[in-house]
């Protein structure tokens, strides 16, 4: 995946800084990487074969609004500079072009790469872009085959234009949440599903008037049970609302941490279930949105209903 690159300005301060940051971020990734690998073998042990759906590289977006990975399936994506978005498959060793093109500029509305969102599985590829107002239509590019053919669907009268998530627990169960700017530090959100694999979607009981900041992550165990991150911004966090009914109501989520994390600022992340496993990634930082420290995690057995505090991946600065 490309990632998003601050602005440069030409000291070699700042350059030092971007360096470290991107290491910092690097190193985030990776203790991603490597704990999603542990889940995912966890989950597929107990199944005992291959023919469970397989989860797809998941992303979301710090608390500085730069994209990155919350779960990496081995899949991944990538645009070049006119646009055009490529789909790489088994780390990199099959690769298609999507047909989509996005606006590397970013002038055009709900088209840039920051207001797509991506979901990459080998069983279920589904791509989310567009800028809706409830004239223009959301549209979902969905392929089942990695990548050998596409189809585009249409959410008419669908809201949302800048941050898009979106997500699938089986073939044919999906979700999207798709975020639009309410003012300065503010949001509205809409929340839509699918259970035909994404031909047609359903708006959910939407969660705004909860928390006013911007969504980091989003995620589903099943039809009913529902997550949304949100940056921090009156504590440190971290601030998840979540659903067991659909969207019919919300209710903030207590989560169990050590004391020894109160000084950080804690970004949730998008969760990610295997079944009733999920595993919720909670990223770390100081003295600020880019002074990213690591990545704690949470897991759940029964759907995300309660959680735990992961002592395996316990955090060392």
């Amino acid at each position: 995946m490309k990632p998003m690159k601050p602005k440069p300005s030409g000291r070699n301060r700042s350059k030092r800084k971007r360096k470290q940051k991107a290491a910092l971020m690097l190193g985030a990734v990776l203790l991603m990487a490597g704990a999603a690998a542990i889940f995912l073998v966890t989950a597929h042990a107990k199944d005992g074969s291959d023919s469970v759906f397989h989860q797809g590289t998941v992303y979301s977006y710090s608390s500085g609004a730069e994209r990155i990975v919350a779960y990496d399936a081995g899949n991944s994506y990538s645009v070049d500079k006119e646009g055009r978005v490529t789909i790489h498959y088994r780390n990199g060793t099959m690769k298609t072009e999507a047909p989509l093109t996005l606006d590397p500029t970013g002038s055009t509305a709900g088209m840039s790469e920051a207001d797509t969102g991506f979901f990459i599985s080998e069983d279920k590829t589904a791509i989310v872009y567009g800028f809706a107002n409830g004239t223009f239509p959301l549209h979902v590019l969905i392929s089942d085959d990695r990548g050998k053919t596409w189809n585009t669907y249409s959410l008419d009268k669908a809201m949302g234009y800048d941050t898009k998530f979106i997500g699938f627990t089986t073939r044919n169960d999906g979700w999207i949440v798709a975020g639009g700017s309410a003012g300065v530090g503010r949001a509205l959100n809409r929340v839509y599903q699918t259970s035909d694999g994404g031909k047609s979607w359903t708006e959910l009981g939407n969660p705004n008037e909860l928390y006013s900041e911007h969504l980091t992550g989003a995620g589903f165990s099943n039809k009913d049970i529902g997550f949304l991150g949100f940056r921090y911004y009156m504590d440190n966090g971290p601030v998840v609302y979540w659903t067991e009914n659909k969207g019919q109501s919300w209710e903030k989520l207590s989560l169990p941490l050590p004391a020894k994390y109160e000084a950080y600022k804690k970004t949730p992340l998008s969760p990610v279930f295997e079944g009733a496993k999920g595993r919720f990634p909670i990223l770390l930082s100081k003295d600020g949105a880019d002074d990213i420290r690591g990545t704690i995690y949470l897991i759940s057995t029964d759907y995300g209903r309660t959680w735990t505090y992961e002592k395996d991946l316990d955090f060392h600065e």
